[in-house]
């Protein structure tokens, strides 16, 4: 569908734009060579919309579009509207939402993601936009698509939007937010160009894992070989989150072909929401700090960790406020980091506290909290390194480490000494951008090196 006016989506007889009050998710997944299918997952709060008496109810009607558009053209749209009815408004809440999806076909490339949401009784409008770009899925190499979480699959006997392969209802949750007393987590993927031999039947493996932003595995199926079906299969699979703490996760997905020996692997992030957790919606939100009778020193050990993110001019205005000013710097410190305000919950926030959380316990020294290492302000900025080499004091050598981020630049590396030999770790170089860089780090981990005029 290609429609080049672009307002011909949004004029829907509204009179008011809201900032969004709903869930946006969406999975991207193989359709042939040339076209790539984008299923966009919605959760409709239905107190959202406003519900108007009819004849023996209360009823609210509204208008979804969900489009895929490249500049002033509408690449794909769809349409529809959605009628809810409830004997009596008391009975709504803000936790009951409406699972919705729509199927988007595109050709790779960049778009712009919009879902406006109508509401028809009040003539208010919702909308989210987000940027995205659509790859070429490779037609040879071992590929997973994304990776769709949701609470709830289920076989049915009656086809409906929400139904897959094999007369399953994969309900969407948009939010990625799981809470008490959701017991299971359930993952569905496409694994593409698994190598198929007629003549010698063989087996793929799967293994899907929960993993914490520390990299630890926190639940695991273990590795399952599983019949190809063809040159494709449908992963549908499911673990149990009832003993994991509230938190930031990773759900991961690996393949591993018998024949070809390729593997592939993809990740999903989602959250669990513990009632009473420290890692709670509030805290979530954003709207948990409580610093009412906090002195200047307790706001200044807040704020320091918060200086490697923090703008020049932000540490500048800090440093010149007042109790009050402080206060006021810290408590909106996050409301412009957010890569994913479609969220109800600020992941930036989440995920840098829980980074916080972890170069505290293992990074800090008797002299100083873990944040002002430069273990920890590496961790803070970069995150879990993907590979940590350890090296221990020898005749010959003082002790070190390197941290490889592969994903980062294409690459980097930084290199940790102990210079003096008391478990205090000093970043001598890194092949990061704005990094300290020494091509001759080298000689700090001489045992005759003290300071670097030793070696000139």
């Amino acid at each position: 569908m290609k429609v080049k006016i672009l307002w011909v989506l949004l004029s829907v007889l509204v009179v008011t734009t809201f900032a969004l009050e709903f869930d946006v998710d969406y999975a991207v997944f193989k359709s042939n060579e040339d076209i790539d299918v984008v299923e966009v997952y919605l959760m409709v709060p239905r107190v959202l919309l406003k519900f108007v008496p009819t004849t023996d109810q209360y009823q609210s009607n509204a208008l979804i579009r969900v489009a895929l558009a490249q500049n002033d053209t509408i690449r794909d749209m769809q349409e529809w509207q959605i009628n809810d009815r409830v004997a009596d408004t008391l009975q709504l809440r803000g936790t009951q939402k409406i699972p919705e999806i729509a199927t988007l076909q595109a050709k790779p490339g960049k778009y712009t993601l919009i879902v406006l949401i109508a509401d028809l009784n009040t003539k208010q409008q919702f909308r989210y936009d987000k940027q995205l770009t659509l790859s070429q899925f490779p037609t040879e190499k071992l590929t997973l698509s994304d990776i769709q979480v949701t609470s709830q699959i289920s076989k049915t006997g009656k086809e409906n939007k929400f139904s897959k392969y094999f007369g399953y209802d994969i309900i969407p949750n948009a939010s990625t937010i799981f809470g008490d007393g959701q017991t299971m987590i359930y993952s569905f993927a496409e694994i593409y160009n698994l190598k198929v031999d007629p003549a010698n039947p063989s087996t793929y493996k799967v293994q899907y894992s929960i993993i914490n932003l520390n990299g630890k595995v926190m639940s695991s199926s273990g590795w399952l070989a599983k019949k190809k079906p063809g040159n494709s299969a449908v992963e549908i699979s499911n673990l149990n989150i009832a003993s994991l703490p509230g938190g930031l996760y990773d759900y991961k997905v690996e393949v591993s072909d018998e024949i070809s020996q390729q593997t592939t692997s993809g990740t999903k992030r989602f959250y669990i929401v513990r009632s009473g957790a420290q890692a709670n919606m509030a805290a979530m939100s954003g709207d948990d700090l409580k610093l009412e009778g906090l002195s200047e020193k307790e706001l200044d050990e807040y704020f320091g960790p918060l200086k490697y993110i923090a703008t020049d001019t932000e540490i500048k205005q800090y440093k010149k406020s007042d109790l009050t000013g402080k206060k006021q710097i810290i408590l909106h410190f996050w409301d412009r980091r957010d890569k994913n305000p479609q969220t109800p919950i600020n992941e930036d926030r989440i995920d840098f506290e829980q980074r916080l959380q972890i170069v505290n316990e293992q990074y800090s020294t008797q002299r100083s909290n873990g944040w002002k290492t430069d273990f920890g302000r590496v961790y803070l900025l970069y995150g879990q390194p993907s590979e940590i080499e350890r090296f221990p004091s020898a005749l010959e050598n003082k002790p070190y480490q390197v941290w490889h981020y592969h994903q980062i630049e294409g690459g980097v590396v930084f290199y940790f000494v102990d210079k003096n030999g008391f478990g205090s770790y000093e970043l001598v170089h890194s092949t990061a951008r704005n990094e300290l860089q020494d091509i001759d780090w080298e000689r700090w981990i001489s045992p005759t090196s003290s300071s670097p005029s030793n070696n000139y």
